[in-house]
């Protein structure tokens, strides 16, 4: 293997196991490599091989390195997967982030019909809407953290981030899986607002 990192091809059973994933095992400097038994992978260098780790990681796109090389290599092999982790839209934290900034306003302002237009979006989107907020519930390493667009009377609000139990993180605290899943969210959100005809915004 090279640095860990697999497409993981598991065999069908009665219910479909996931395919074509990239994965990391327990030690991505070893391998643990095996004859039989564990996940059936192929490393970059197109050989399959089966491990026998503890554990099998699916990691998130933005913990990816080298996505574009990777993509290269399941084109390769006629990959198409079945989740979105390779071409999933991945955000990544600006170097120049204010570390006193509490919020993100690039995708606040998006206007709509009406709030009930904005919310529907939100839950079509996959979001929760409790009250006036979208919130996507992001696991982040060990940590678990909620991104949160303000839902107004017919616009969207800034992107903030929360613990579990409420407290507020600033943009700069939180981790790179929840910083571009909050970003997707309110992207998302925004891409849907009414665009004024002469303007485009």
């Amino acid at each position: 293997m090279v640095e860990g990192r697999v497409a993981a091809r598991a065999r069908s059973g009665r219910r479909s196991p996931p395919r074509d994933l990239m994965v990391v095992g327990d030690d991505p400097d070893e391998g643990d490599v095996t004859e039989a038994g564990g996940p059936r992978v192929v490393d970059l260098d197109g050989e399959p091989v089966r491990l026998s780790p503890r554990t099998v990681t699916f990691p998130h796109p933005a913990l990816l390195p080298d996505r574009d090389d990777l993509r290269e290599f399941a084109a390769e092999l006629g990959i198409a997967q079945g989740v979105e982790q390779l071409h999933r839209a991945v955000w990544r934290k600006p170097a120049d982030l204010d570390a006193r900034a509490t919020q993100v306003p690039e995708f606040a302002g998006g206007r709509f019909p009406t709030r009930a237009v904005l919310a529907a979006r939100a839950t079509f989107l996959g979001h929760r809407v409790p009250g006036a907020r979208a919130v996507r519930r992001v696991r982040d390493g060990a940590y678990t953290v909620e991104a949160a667009v303000r839902i107004g009377e017919v616009s969207t609000g800034p992107l903030t981030w929360h613990e579990p139990d409420g407290g507020t993180l600033r943009p700069a605290e939180v981790g790179s899986v929840a910083w571009s899943e909050g970003v997707r969210m309110a992207a998302a959100l925004y891409a849907g607002r009414v665009i004024d005809e002469g303007t485009g915004a």
